[in-house]
């Protein structure tokens, strides 16, 4: 009996190593690369960074470029007869003097539960020639989020003539309110008149 006509002899080998000596199919291969270069788009999916704050009960994410400053919070200096209830005064913050605002007044946030702890930050918003500082309860950080992530907003917000949102988001803290930074200038301008 010639060596070509005998049984195989099983294979002793470990399950694994007969597994990963296996032939490739040419079938295999073009699934595996297909998966894989889908796999590559997914990732190169358009992104932006996000700072997530809250401020009363409410979340909130502003794009990290108009984000100048987080700081302990600092001292506010009221000014006579032009202080309210969204604009509290001025503070200095890294040698400049800055307008200050109560998000939750401006924005008529509900205030947060007693029970919630809070962490307080000054945040400080805006761009090279104007910005402008809040108070935040709470700034967990800067999270990088697709852009398709964004959500449209309920009608009933979306046509509320103070709105600063332009979206919402699903984050690890819940639904996050995603701040349209043009808007929320604008705010911050039509308070201090």
């Amino acid at each position: 009996m010639s060596t070509s006509d005998s049984p195989t002899a099983p294979d002793d080998r470990p399950a694994m190593s007969r597994l990963l000596d296996r032939p490739n199919r040419p079938a295999t291969i073009a699934e595996s690369t297909k998966a894989s270069a889908e796999s590559r788009v997914l990732r190169r999916e358009p992104q932006f960074n996000l700072l997530v704050f809250r401020c009363g009960a409410e979340w909130f994410a502003i794009p990290a470029e108009y984000v100048v400053h987080v700081s302990k919070v600092t001292n506010v200096h009221t000014l006579p007869h032009r202080t309210n209830n969204s604009f509290r005064g001025l503070t200095a913050l890294s040698g400049a003097v800055i307008p200050v605002f109560d998000f939750i007044g401006l924005l008529g946030v509900p205030p947060a539960a007693e029970n919630i702890l809070r962490k307080p930050r000054m945040l400080t918003v805006g761009t090279a020639e104007e910005s402008w500082a809040f108070e935040a309860d709470d700034v967990p950080g800067v999270y990088a989020m697709p852009r398709n992530a964004v959500k449209p907003l309920p009608l009933t917000v979306e046509q509320s003539p103070r709105r600063i949102s332009s979206g919402l988001l699903s984050t690890v803290q819940g639904s996050t309110s995603l701040i349209d930074p043009e808007r929320l200038m604008n705010e911050f301008k039509n308070a201090i008149c």
